[in-house]
């Protein structure tokens, strides 16, 4: 079987597409080692497949991925199973479902936040999104997702045959593994000057993480704590009411910003020496971050929509995402009540076990091959 893969999100710096396909694909190689897999990439922003480059050829067309996809639009060439050297079955990552001249399609679809919650997404992405991502739901001849809860969105809304959904849950990264408190904390301290007890968050800085709500949670707290909160993550898209939040309630180093965090090895010692992680999304399709920090042995308050508590299970607090004060509640109870906290923690590890990327690849690799001829 020959497999075509878009691997145009594997960049250096990953976000959360990024990493979900350099996994899938590096566990999909180790399952099907008699597969040939050829890898497609368009855009600027140079592919990193690191350990994997021997083992997927690769293809790139160098237009700016958004001018690739109007020209696909418009005149539907270059068929992009042709431009491979010819593929059985060509998996479309990233909701864009180009042009094919005889492949079969596989579409991931990882959520539909640009409907659920379009005042909460940029609007390079609900636009463009809302009109063509359906149509391409309907024309894919399989589609998988992340979750029960986004395969749902997907069938009631655009009334897709349930039985062409494949919900194939994501994992994290080997690097996710808990270790000793006390020397995350010395690595922090060194690295990046954050002492004393911490709350985190981890996620792009944009409207759905509900990053607002979360500075106004711990600013009603912030006088009966000696937390720092520290926000792990780039800055995304209409940041506005993120930094006009953080000068009204003027908490100076209470607040720490530390940027995107490239290696998940150093992700992880911020999440094995947080006190609490708190993750108060709107709206996700996974909520990977949620699964990394349980991974770690950090207790954990999130929201109880969309596919959160799919991930999360009972291992955790949840909390009203649109009421600062009832997140606020939440993370004081975790901060103080011990057992609960040790409760936590154990009942996470427990749910992180349910998650594995060679799980995500067998049932991948499972719809290649019902699709295959």
């Amino acid at each position: 079987m020959r497999i075509g893969f878009d691997i145009t999100a594997i960049t250096r710096n990953r976000t959360g597409v990024g990493t979900f396909c350099y996994y899938l694909l590096k566990h999909l190689v180790q399952l099907a080692p008699d597969a040939t897999v050829a890898g497609f990439s368009s855009g600027s922003a140079r592919v990193d497949l690191g350990p994997l480059a021997g083992a997927v050829s690769h293809r790139h067309i160098p237009l700016p991925t958004r001018l690739l996809y109007h020209v696909w639009t418009c005149l539907g060439v270059p068929q992009v199973d042709w431009f491979l050297g010819g593929v059985d079955v060509y998996h479309a990552t990233n909701y864009f479902l180009p042009p094919t001249r005889s492949a079969r399609t596989v579409l991931t679809i990882y959520d539909l936040s640009f409907l659920a919650v379009p005042e909460r997404c940029s609007p390079k992405i609900v636009g463009p999104f809302s009109r063509k991502v359906a149509q391409f739901a309907r024309r894919a001849d399989a589609i998988v997702t992340c979750s029960e809860a986004t395969k749902a969105d997907i069938v009631g809304r655009w009334n897709v045959d349930p039985v062409k959904v494949a919900v194939t849950p994501g994992a994290v990264d080997e690097a996710f593994t808990p270790m000793d408190r006390d020397a995350a904390a010395r690595y922090l301290n060194e690295h990046y000057g954050i002492r004393g007890p911490f709350i985190l968050f981890v996620g792009t800085l944009e409207p759905r993480k509900n990053v607002p709500g979360l500075l106004r949670a711990f600013a009603g707290i912030a006088a009966s704590i000696p937390h720092t909160l520290v926000l792990a993550g780039q800055m995304g898209w209409n940041t506005g009411e993120i930094l006009d939040t953080l000068r009204a309630i003027n908490l100076g180093e209470r607040i720490r910003r530390v940027g995107y965090v490239p290696r998940h090895a150093e992700l992880a010692v911020f999440y094995s020496a947080a006190d609490a992680f708190v993750f108060p999304s709107f709206y996700e399709g996974f909520g990977l971050p949620v699964l990394e920090a349980i991974t770690c042995g950090c207790p954990v308050v999130t929201a109880a929509n969309s596919s959160l508590t799919e991930v999360a299970g009972d291992a955790v607090l949840y909390a009203d995402p649109n009421a600062p004060e009832d997140i606020a509640a939440a993370i004081l109870r975790l901060l103080e009540d011990a057992p609960l906290r040790e409760s936590c923690v154990a009942k996470g590890k427990a749910q992180a076990r349910r998650f594995s990327w060679d799980a995500c690849a067998r049932a991948t690799l499972d719809v290649y091959r019902r699709l295959a001829p």
